[in-house]
């Protein structure tokens, strides 16, 4: 898995900028968070994990790693399948709903004690704030990251004149003029849209 310092690395090789003369160790950093936040939007993180075990008189469940679930399953203690509990469509005892990263049970359902929730859906990707820290994203998920990120960058450079000319001297583009850059910039943003077209992921 890649490091904030390795996505780092290899965005500044792409940029011609090794040395962040143009674009500081802090906006590299911005343009891979924001990537990865885009990327979730079409491509989100699969989730299936426990979120809690049920207690007497509790009827709320933190999911805070969910921005999406649809299926929530019971288990017993000893780790069988019990049933899967109902979706909420309209009234509190319905079915169970996600607010707020929280799971609220019907509150007129009775749960065995001690048997487990198992929740099924979709999450966002970790922010990377540190040059150690591993992102979570698939190889495939992180080249889309990097093609963001270099649209990004582009974009910004054509509305930052003085980054512009930076940029021209310190990665030896000083044929490239402002037209050329905005084609460059256009190529990089149709790159990304065909990312996302090759990793939308449909929802469940």
């Amino acid at each position: 898995m890649a490091t904030l310092a390795d996505l780092r690395t290899r965005l500044s090789m792409e940029l011609r900028d090794t040395g962040n003369d143009t674009w500081s160790v802090a906006e590299v950093d911005d343009l891979i968070n924001q990537g990865i936040d885009a990327l979730a939007d079409v491509y989100p993180k699969e989730i299936v994990q426990t979120i809690g075990t049920i207690s007497a008189g509790v009827l709320s469940y933190a999911a805070s790693s969910y921005s999406r679930v649809y299926r929530l399953d019971l288990y017993t203690s000893a780790g069988s399948y019990r049933t899967e509990i109902p979706h909420g469509y309209g009234s509190a005892n319905s079915g169970w709903e996600l607010h707020g990263g929280v799971i609220y049970l019907p509150p007129s359902y009775a749960y065995p004690t001690g048997d487990t929730i198992r929740a099924f859906g979709y999450g966002r990707y970790v922010q990377l704030s540190a040059a150690t820290q591993t992102t979570d994203l698939a190889s495939e998920g992180i080249y889309a990251v990097l093609v963001f990120a270099q649209s990004e960058a582009y974009s910004r450079l054509i509305s930052d004149r003085v980054k512009f000319q930076q940029w021209q001297a310190n990665s030896n583009a000083t044929d490239t003029t402002a037209l050329g850059l905005a084609q460059v910039a256009t190529a990089s943003a149709r790159r990304w849209e065909a990312e996302q077209r090759r990793l939308r992921r449909l929802r469940k």
